[in-house]
């Protein structure tokens, strides 16, 4: 910003310009331009720092509810995957996924959080290689053993993690080389006391998100070779319940 232009406007208009920047606004002109070039300071800071740290190469699936997400790749030649939201997505909701995320990632079974930002609303973190569904296409619609005992493996992981994810959408699981991880902890819960007085299990990833993805299975008239290790999780109670006998 250059300062010549700044003392050369009247201080009407630079009140209006600092209160739409949303800073102090003293009642001396010289203070007020001051106070808007630290602003513009610290905002060429951030964009430095932020900003231009990421290049946006490609979009990475649909756009979804809250966002899209992208391929990026940093100035140093990393590649990584950025989870963008909209606006109106709240700082404290992003970080909350953010952190049940990184929780999830410690225990493997999700993509390594790196880095968030609650002002330009977004979310860095390790690239995968590609969805599970899009394997599960090539296999005729079929998931194999060895793949429903990833999943369950990952079922119990979020258990002991304490996280409960939530969404049982089958685009929610991504492999990165022969490993399936978990994506998106937009619906994600901290698993405590409370949660499991409202769902009446201390388990609710193996019980709950097992029964849902069975259910997606069926609905998407998957083979039932893809679900019946998964139902062998299945309470009786659930299997009646929900016709799965």
């Amino acid at each position: 910003m250059d300062i010549n232009y700044l003392r050369n406007l009247s201080y009407n208009s630079l009140k209006t310009f600092g209160e739409d920047m949303g800073i102090n606004i003293p009642k001396k002109k010289y203070e007020l331009i001051d106070n808007i070039l630290v602003c513009f300071k610290e905002y060429e800071d951030y964009k430095k720092v932020k900003l231009d740290k990421y290049i946006k190469l490609e979009q990475l699936g649909n756009t979804g509810k809250e966002g899209v997400t992208y391929l990026v790749k940093t100035n140093g030649g990393r590649y990584f995957a950025m989870k963008t939201f909209k606006k109106k997505k709240s700082s404290e909701r992003l970080r909350h996924e953010a952190d049940l995320q990184q929780i999830a990632s410690e225990f493997g079974i999700a993509p390594k959080v790196i880095e968030i930002d609650t002002v330009s609303k977004y979310i860095v973190m390790e690239k995968m290689d590609k969805h599970l569904v899009d394997v599960m296409k090539e296999q005729n619609g079929n998931l194999t053993e060895d793949q429903q005992k990833q999943i369950i493996y990952i079922f119990k992981k979020l258990d002991e993690a304490k996280v409960f994810h939530g969404d049982s959408n089958i685009l929610n699981y991504m492999y990165k080389k022969n490993k399936l991880y978990m994506i998106d902890f937009g619906m994600s819960k901290k698993i405590d006391n409370k949660l499991i007085t409202k769902l009446k299990t201390n388990t609710p990833n193996m019980s709950l998100m097992n029964l849902g993805f069975i259910l997606k299975l069926k609905e998407l008239e998957c083979p039932s070779s893809s679900y019946t290790y998964l139902m062998t999780f299945v309470s009786d109670k659930d299997k009646k319940d929900y016709r799965l006998s």
